[in-house]
């Protein structure tokens, strides 16, 4: 799709979804394959260790997957970002580069897929001062949370998650918003307060793919 076309943004915050529901599924099949590998300590039935055998290749296939995904998007990221470069040059009594937005905000997922985090969270903010009801703002929104998340700084990470879906409550990544605030109370500790979260994304989105997740947690959380 990115090679040899014009790749929409709808189309990008469609790769964009799928990126983070493929990590989320790696997430989880890679906790399954830690759980038997110490389960296997204990036991050498050839059954487990067929099953382990097979949830490896699962994760594996599923950061392939993921990977070639995320190159394309860098790809498309630096692409746009230099062709905005050359179409949009500041004429005179403009305010400058920050008028057009896109290089801005292409700068910031590229820091956000090479793990800069703070920088990709400090384009981000610029972008959305001067962009604040942009087509790309709902993303930059999201990809602030996100960036917490990746960081490991859960906390803030529910907050600005809780932010994008009061937000931007019709868009498609708010299941993915509360899938994501829950693993992150399940990372402090907070399990009963995860499981709130959990359970709102199962009553609201019911036949999404993150409520299927929501509910192995929920079922692991209750053992």
């Amino acid at each position: 799709m990115l090679m040899g076309c014009v790749a929409t943004q709808g189309d990008m915050r469609g790769l964009y979804s799928r990126q983070n529901r493929l990590e989320a599924k790696t997430e989880k099949l890679a906790q399954e394959v830690e759980a038997l590998k110490r389960a296997s300590l204990t036991s050498n039935g050839d059954e487990m260790l067929d099953q382990l055998v097979l949830l490896e290749k699962k994760v594996s296939n599923l950061e392939r997957t993921n990977n070639d995904l995320k190159k394309q998007l860098e790809e498309w990221s630096l692409s746009q970002g230099q062709t905005s470069a050359n179409q949009n040059q500041p004429v005179e009594g403009q305010a400058g580069a920050l008028q057009s937005g896109g290089p801005l905000f292409n700068e910031g997922y590229r820091y956000l897929s090479e793990g800069d985090y703070k920088l990709a969270r400090g384009k981000f903010n610029i972008y959305l001062d001067s962009n604040p009801n942009s087509a790309e703002a709902s993303d930059a929104v999201y990809w602030i949370a996100e960036s917490y998340y990746r960081e490991g700084k859960f906390e803030q990470a529910i907050l600005d998650f809780q932010r994008f879906i009061d937000t931007y409550p019709k868009d498609s990544r708010v299941p993915l918003s509360y899938l994501k605030q829950g693993l992150s109370l399940i990372n402090i500790g907070r399990k009963e307060e995860a499981k709130l979260f959990l359970q709102t994304l199962i009553d609201k989105y019911p036949k999404s793919d993150e409520a299927k997740i929501a509910k192995e947690k929920l079922n692991e959380l209750a053992v």
